[in-house]
């Protein structure tokens, strides 16, 4: 057991922490904890606004509710993606230090929390960073108008609770992502050394896609019902946005599976026999690099349409003031203006998560690459 915990050193060494992929690790939290607090401080700002008295209104305190949460929640599936990713760059990194501890005696659990804390360690150096980052940015995003007035740097400071939350949050998805993937690891010495997976055919996923889309129609007729009330339509609109993601990622997966299966089935030479193998083998780690591309492309298609109905209400509003009031131009403006933050914000995550898993992959085809190099 003494030469289990003599060994760790080598895996939280000084030399580990300080490496470049660790620094990437920690670049690319910093990046999501600044963007994703900024974006969780105009919530905030939202729903720390008192309720018009006008009655009339109502309705539109809870749409800015709404779609302020809504903007916040879609930065989750990118930022749950960046994490993932930059986890699965500090798996691929330490997979040879694992395996040496694993021969060394180490337990599994013991393994299980140095792979955790390797990730885990830079992510909340740059979380804690992008709690500085997102006090800056703050200012410059304070000058935004929302409701026909700017922000206000005061309205965007979230308080320390709240700042907390995110940065636990965002640390658990890191130590979540890095549980996930190495629970489908073999840890054991030769596991390790082999890199062996255990792998399944997704059954679960393949009913979950089919009860999402049998679930689709249902929702969009809540979203038609107008004798419901405006929190339920909105509710129904929101749920029905989001199902289509999750059937977009679920069917991602599973297209390039059945894709790669066959072009592996048809491969005409060596080259493309031996990539659709390696896509077949892990289709969830190559979709992952452009399951954000995807999302942000269907986010921007649904988008699109409403920032283009949005264009023709301000045009009729231009050419007829009468038929608008000033509050109803102004949440034309605002969800154009919200549109075009979240899609940017998106973006960047993306871009980032990008660069790391195309990193992520360099470290764990290093082998395979030496391997076809020295067979010429």
């Amino acid at each position: 057991m003494s030469t289990s915990f003599a060994a760790v050193p080598l895996v939280l060494g000084r030399r580990s922490l300080t490496s470049a992929s660790s620094v990437l690790v920690a670049a690319a939290f910093f990046a999501c904890a600044t963007l994703f607090l900024t974006v969780a401080a105009g919530t905030w700002m939202f729903f720390q606004i008192p309720p018009s008295p006008d009655p009339a209104d109502e309705g539109l305190d809870i749409m800015y509710k709404t779609l302020a949460g809504l903007a916040t929640g879609l930065l989750i599936i990118p930022a749950s993606t960046l994490a993932s990713a930059s986890a699965t760059l500090s798996a691929r990194r330490q997979d040879e230090r694992l395996s040496t501890m694993s021969l060394l005696g180490a337990r599994r659990s013991q393994i299980t929390a140095l792979a955790v804390a390797e990730p885990l360690i830079p992510a909340l150096a740059g979380i804690v960073l992008g709690v500085v980052g997102y006090l800056g940015l703050a200012l410059p995003v304070s000058f935004i108008h929302f409701m026909g007035e700017p922000i206000g740097y005061q309205n965007m400071l979230m308080p320390a609770w709240l700042i907390l939350v995110v940065v636990v949050f965002l640390a658990m998805v890191c130590a979540g992502s890095a549980l996930l993937g190495l629970r489908k690891v073999a840890v054991s010495p030769l596991g390790v050394r082999t890199k062996s997976l255990e792998r399944k055919f997704p059954v679960a996923k393949v009913i979950t896609t089919v009860l999402v889309i049998c679930l689709l129609p249902v929702v969009y007729a809540l979203t038609q019902s107008g004798g419901l009330g405006v929190g339920i339509v909105l509710g129904a609109m929101v749920g029905f946005f989001a199902l289509g993601l999750v059937v977009v990622d679920l069917l991602g997966g599973l297209l390039v599976r059945w894709f790669a299966h066959l072009s592996g089935r048809r491969a005409a030479t060596p080259e493309h026999l031996v990539a659709a193998r390696l896509v077949s083998d892990e289709p969830k780690r190559f979709w992952r690099r452009v399951s954000g591309l995807a999302m942000a492309s269907f986010t921007a298609a649904v988008c699109g349409s409403g920032v283009a109905l949005m264009q023709l209400g301000l045009d009729a509003a231009e050419d007829d003031p009468a038929t608008m009031g000033t509050s109803d131009i102004n949440l034309f403006h605002d969800l154009f203006t919200g549109v075009l933050l979240v899609m940017g914000i998106a973006i960047v995550l993306i871009a980032v998560s990008a660069v790391i898993n195309q990193v992520a992959d360099i470290y764990d085809r290093t082998d395979t690459f030496s391997d076809l190099y020295a067979a010429g």
